[in-house]
């Protein structure tokens, strides 16, 4: 719980009864803010720990634990080392906007991109840098990383904090997102998240889109609710979609269309190349003035292709 958290919050988070296994509660004395409270609810305590970070308005579908599990035993402990070590996890939303083109949000859909590009399939789950705040899991190594590279770049021990690291990108202008520093840290490795990617953007999880810190009030919760509010996935779907998943399997790692930050057909190659001579200079830039020691995980293992 925040700082700032009303008696009525404190009474419903008290009264919580939860069955699935050990419940933690934090509150914190001091005012966190808007990027400590989804940075620091978790830490991964091992290479097999994962997180799935939900924000307060956000539901899941019946089968949300069905698919991070085939993901994870999928892409995460099947055959393609690459995978390990460059998905940093698995969303459960489906987006119907891209959000990061500088011109601002535009209709997006997966299914017509892949379709138009004469893909194999246009309901293929597919790789993404964009990291999902509304219902995604995010794996260790990559989030212990994150953590390293968030205290570089908010001590400013390499560059300035409003350093532009990623060229022609909305999320620049996010100053109290966390988003726009995973987006940087993605870009700079070449990492991904898998997204899924069924008929009418049917998810695994969804947001209402309460009013607070991204939605003013009742008008704009209205006006945005048909740009992000997606159909949860319900078990009488789930017969259909996930018997066909299981006929044909997940694809494999070097099968998933990769899409870019502006929503565009890319590929890992040159997803790569793209952050790659950045990640260079900063951490070459590292070097010279002996940085901390959390800003060293980042800039190790920069050869992966």
């Amino acid at each position: 719980m925040e700082q700032t958290a009303d008696l009525e919050t404190r009474r419903v988070v008290r009264d919580c009864r939860w069955k699935h296994g050990p419940l933690t509660v934090r509150h914190r004395v001091t005012l966190g803010g808007l990027i400590p409270a989804i940075v620091e609810s978790w830490y991964p305590a091992n290479n097999d720990a994962y997180g799935l970070i939900l924000e307060d308005d956000v539901e899941l579908s019946p089968l949300f634990f069905a698919w991070i599990k085939m993901n994870i035993l999928r892409y995460r402990y099947g055959t393609s080392s690459l995978s390990r070590e460059l998905l940093y996890g698995i969303s459960l939303y489906s987006p119907k906007n891209v959000e990061l083109r500088p011109l601002g949000r535009q209709p997006w859909s997966a299914q017509v991109l892949f379709e138009e590009a004469g893909l194999p399939s246009k309901a293929t789950p597919y790789l993404s840098g964009t990291p999902c705040s509304w219902g995604a899991v995010y794996f260790p190594e990559h989030w212990r990383e994150f953590h390293d590279y968030l205290i570089s770049r908010q001590s400013e021990e390499i560059v300035p904090l409003d350093t532009i690291i990623v060229p022609d990108v909305r999320s620049n202008r996010w100053k109290k997102s966390w988003k726009r520093f995973f987006i940087e840290f993605a870009w700079l490795k070449g990492s991904v998240m898998v997204y899924p990617n069924f008929d009418n953007f049917v998810s695994f999880s969804t947001n209402h889109l309460e009013i607070g810190s991204h939605v003013a009030d009742a008008s704009a919760k209205a006006r945005k609710k048909s740009l992000f509010v997606v159909p949860l996935m319900t078990l009488e779907d789930g017969m259909t979609y996930f018997l066909q998943l299981l006929d044909a399997g997940l694809p494999t790692w070097e099968d998933l269309p990769v899409v870019d930050l502006h929503g565009h057909l890319s590929s890992l190659e040159e997803i790569q190349l793209k952050g790659r001579d950045k990640r260079l200079e900063l951490c070459a830039h590292r070097s010279r003035s002996r940085g901390n020691v959390y800003s060293t995980s980042w800039c190790e293992n920069l050869s992966i292709l």
